[in-house]
């Protein structure tokens, strides 16, 4: 009877002490303390479960070892622990000695405990830990020791909860404090316009880590500590670069990709609150760079409002410099004398390529980094991009910058196939708009003469350029027609036909010399005599003619060019289809081959 009075007793301060301390470490010592005494045992010990599950932890003990205290573990299942855990029901072993699952924990164990009994700590479904207790002497615990075991364990249960409950709300509502104060501190740097730079360094300040702002393509826009991060991030795998010892987090507004915030390891166990710092960064960096882009694409669309109605429209001077001082003002300046350069793509794949979201503005970035440092400018407009060149550079100098463009153009594009065509020279304001025509007008007569990756310059286009001015190609094949066409008609016939046509073509090649034609065409100069006769006769024209010779070399020069709309009108369902019946035919050598042959005596020249 007094044992039962001291048992509840007992129960009663446990209850009592575990509704009034919230300090798990002060109620496991007295709970172990007065356990011993009130079960008449010799040593009581707390095992709790880990947060993975998997293990136990020695929590606290009044006759084991100190040393095994937040050291010793034993798995779920392991030892008579482990196995009351794993059975979640109490386990009585009166001689441990016997029991082969008993596990001896070395420097923490003492051989003179030799009875033993675990009880599971259970707060509703869930495992928190396991009470033992042991002591000297065998003893056989009975039933209403073990009930009494089970009721100090389900008292510890259930204030290991509360205070376990208590600890994630005092650490949640300093969790919110620190979020308010980050918000707050990164809410003024957004109103006050601080930059991306003042940004990164509060992340820092909170993430105990230098960090670093990138645009969508791994380009560095802002940092905390200048040089602890790389100026590009790289191993790009399906859009998300690979950084080895790096957190990078994209920054998004929508489904708009932005950029990337890039953060170095940190030095101290900051992850609260550099997980917090993260978050907050992100959004705070995103709205800089949704203001920065829409200021910077307002300001973009401004200068090319001004820039197209310069180039789109033909001004008088006065006219053409009043919209060059207002373009000056918001950072367009043209300086006269400019070349136009104009890129453009060259199939309709590359045009779809370069309306993707973000690929046509990089081009931009790209041509006006390679010609900002002379102060050049690059403005996108219609199809592709204008570049305009200031000073007088000569036009060899405008062609391989020209030849670069196509390579940054490329680049930023994926690969595209894109044509660079350069104006007749520079001019000033009131020019623009010529200049870009004439860019423009040699980037068409490339493409359509079959050109790819070229550059077109306008003053070296030749006859081509006149052949494009033919604006209705209808016009162009009457005209090979009439020239050509029977020639055309006379190959059909096989390879048992004259190839007349190619006849032609080495004479126009060769500047109409009859040597240097039987050479190029490996055959005898009899044979060659033939050949002449036999045009001469399909095409009632005489090769001896001024007129004619000229009129039957820009039919097959125009020819070539009725070739390549064709195409670009197959690849095109939107442009008109041109009826040509020639395309099946073989290209004939284009004029790009003429000039004067070895031998130039009369008599080798057909009269």
């Amino acid at each position: 009877m007094v044992d039962s009075v001291r048992e509840l007793r007992f129960l009663q301060r446990l209850a009592l002490m575990a509704a009034s301390t919230l300090d798990p470490r002060a109620l496991m010592d007295r709970v172990i303390a007065e356990t011993t005494e009130t079960a008449k045992t010799d040593v009581c010990s707390i095992y709790l479960l880990e947060p993975d599950g998997e293990a136990l932890l020695l929590t606290a003990t009044n006759g084991l070892s100190q040393a095994g205290v937040g050291r010793v573990r034993l798995r779920v299942g392991e030892g008579i622990t482990g196995w009351a855990a794993a059975e979640r029901r109490p386990i009585v072993v009166t001689d441990v000695r016997s029991e082969p699952r008993f596990r001896w924990l070395h420097g923490v164990d003492q051989a003179r405990f030799v009875s033993m009994c675990s009880v599971p700590i259970i707060s509703g479904d869930r495992l928190v830990g396991v009470l033992n207790v042991q002591t000297d002497d065998l003893r056989e615990f009975t039933e209403a020791d073990v009930g009494l075991l089970a009721a100090i364990a389900a008292q510890v249960a259930g204030a290991l909860e509360r205070s376990e409950l208590q600890t994630r709300l005092q650490s949640r509502v300093v969790e919110l404090h620190r979020s308010e104060e980050i918000n707050r501190r990164f809410s003024e740097l957004i109103l006050t316009r601080a930059g991306m730079a003042a940004i990164c360094t509060g992340i820092e300040l909170h993430a105990g880590a230098a960090v670093a702002i990138y645009d969508e393509e791994g380009e560095r826009l802002g940092w905390s500590t200048a040089g602890a991060l790389p100026e590009r991030l790289s191993g790009f795998d399906d859009l998300t670069p690979r950084e080895d010892d790096l957190t990078v987090m994209p920054v998004r507004a929508g489904r708009d990709l932005l950029g990337w915030l890039a953060v170095a390891p940190a030095e101290v166990d900051v992850d609260a609150t550099r997980r917090l710092a993260i978050e907050h960064g992100v959004t705070v960096l995103a709205l800089e760079l949704v203001r920065r882009r829409t200021s910077a694409e307002t300001e973009e669309r401004l200068r090319g409002d001004l820039l197209e109605e310069l180039l789109a429209t033909r001004l008088s001077p006065v006219d053409a410099g009043r919209l060059a001082r207002r373009a000056a003002r918001l950072g367009l300046r043209i300086r006269g004398p400019v070349w136009a350069l104009v890129v453009e793509p060259d199939d309709p794949a590359t045009e779809a390529l370069l309306d993707r979201p973000g690929v046509r503005r990089r081009i931009v970035r790209g041509l006006s980094d390679l010609v900002a440092a002379d102060g050049g400018l690059a403005v996108n407009r219609g199809a592709g991009v204008v570049l305009l060149i200031p000073g007088d550079p000569s036009l060899e100098q405008i062609e391989r910058v020209a030849r670069s463009a196509i390579l940054v153009a490329t680049a930023r594009a994926g690969g595209a196939s894109m044509t660079a065509g350069i104006s007749s020279g520079p001019g000033d304001a009131a020019d623009l708009h010529r200049l870009a025509s004439e860019a423009r007008h040699a980037v068409r007569v490339s493409q359509r003469s079959g050109g790819r990756d070229a550059v077109a310059a306008y003053r070296r286009l030749g006859v081509d350029r006149l052949l494009f001015e033919v604006g209705d190609i209808e016009r162009l094949v009457v005209f090979v027609e009439e020239f050509i066409g029977p020639l055309l008609r006379h190959g059909e016939r096989g390879p048992a036909a004259a190839p007349l046509l190619d006849t032609l073509a080495a004479l126009v090649a060769e500047s109409w010399n009859l040597r240097a034609a039987s050479r190029r065409l490996t055959v005898h100069i009899n044979t060659l005599l033939y050949r002449i006769r036999k045009i001469e006769e399909l095409t009632d024209r005489r090769l001896d003619d001024a007129d004619d010779r000229l009129a039957m070399a820009l039919a097959l020069r125009a020819r070539v060019m009725i070739d390549h709309s064709d195409q670009s009108s197959d690849d095109d369902p939107e442009e008109s289809e041109i009826s040509d019946p020639y395309r099946e035919l073989p290209d004939a050598p284009t004029l790009v081959e003429v000039g004067a042959g070895p031998e130039s005596d009369d008599d080798d020249r057909h009269r």
